[in-house]
């Protein structure tokens, strides 16, 4: 009896113990779950839920990605993208959306699942990254791009004229990719320091500005790219660029050659239509004569106003320089 009696105090001092194991163990899950650590000056913290571990992770981290874009928003005005684009409103207004829009895709790396918990329909994880681990990967992603702007910046110092702009290209091209890492590095640590860069990229901008300046074109074309020519004149005259036909620096030629084509078909507006099968090729020259840039581009139109109102559309040549740019359109580059 003795020996039943205890047997049954021990069986329930040992439920008793896992009852309160058990609850013990809710109420912390319950905890980082309701309240996960806030963030410091070393790390950031996150819950996410997924079906799997690895979508509840990609959640925790799109909630910091979210929280950093914040941060990035706030600190654009003071970084060194918005210092070189300038007064411009509408350029820089523009260019803090990409920015923003860009910090909520970082690459993340070492990021350490705090706990896990599967509640029988998802999965919740507790996530942690290290702010040095990932202000180092954008510091060494921003040196990258900066030694590859140094190079580009030699050859321009040694360019002509025209060759500087279609280096500006590439420059330009560069300094935009950076945009984008020092609202974030200031964001990753207040008290980055971005000095050796600043004064530099607002060189290179304010010489690029002044070389673009001291263009004075010239332009010339065959009787197939007269409307061409126009468009051409009209999107570098946006640009403030000067135009001159005997003090110029930069000789633009615009040629064409076109081949009619007509397609048969059951659809009688498109059969009605003749089309041009142009070849334009866009040349550069000094004043010296010697040819700076050539680009070619084969491009089709179509008129049911005849072989010369298809040659003189420009429709496929607007929709490429809005897409690129005027400089880049007339320097292939």
């Amino acid at each position: 009896m003795v020996f039943k009696t205890l047997f049954a105090f021990l069986t329930l001092t040992f439920l008793s113990a896992c009852g309160a194991s058990a609850a013990s163990s809710d109420a912390a899950t319950q905890a980082w779950m309701n309240n996960p650590p806030s963030d410091t000056s070393k790390h950031f913290y996150a819950v996410g839920y997924g079906a799997t571990q690895k979508d509840a992770k990609s959640d925790a981290l799109a909630t910091i990605s979210a929280k950093i874009s914040v941060n990035v928003a706030s600190s654009f005005s003071s970084s060194v993208s918005a210092t070189r684009q300038g007064g411009d409103e509408n350029i820089l207004a523009e260019t803090k959306n990409e920015v923003v829009s860009k910090s909520k895709n970082i690459e993340y790396t070492d990021v350490k699942v705090e706990e896990s918990y599967n509640d029988g329909k998802q999965w919740i994880v507790l996530v942690e990254v290290d702010r040095d681990v990932l202000f180092a990967t954008y510091e060494r992603k921003l040196a990258q791009i900066d030694a590859k702007i140094k190079t580009e910046w030699d050859f321009y110092k040694k360019a002509g004229f025209f060759e500087k702009i279609k280096l500006s290209g590439t420059i330009n091209k560069y300094l935009k990719e950076t945009d984008s890492f020092f609202p974030l590095l200031h964001a990753l640590k207040s008290n980055y320091d971005d000095t050796k860069y600043t004064s530099r990229y607002q060189e290179y901008t304010k010489e690029m500005r002044q070389a673009k300046n001291d263009l004075v074109f010239k332009i010339t074309s065959d009787a197939n790219s007269q409307t061409l020519a126009a468009l051409v004149k009209s999107e570098l005259s946006a640009q403030n660029v000067t135009f001159n036909d005997r003090n110029y620096n930069v000789h633009i030629d615009i040629t064409t050659k076109a081949k009619m084509k007509k397609y048969p078909s059951t659809n009688k507006e498109f059969a009605n239509l003749t089309f041009a099968l142009r070849n334009t090729v866009i040349k550069a020259t000094d004043r010296g004569g010697n040819v700076v840039s050539s680009v070619e581009y084969k491009t089709k139109e179509g008129s049911s106003a005849g072989f010369e109102d298809a040659i003189a559309r420009t429709g496929k040549y607007e929709q490429k320089i809005k897409q690129i740019g005027i400089f880049p359109f007339i320097t292939g580059n």
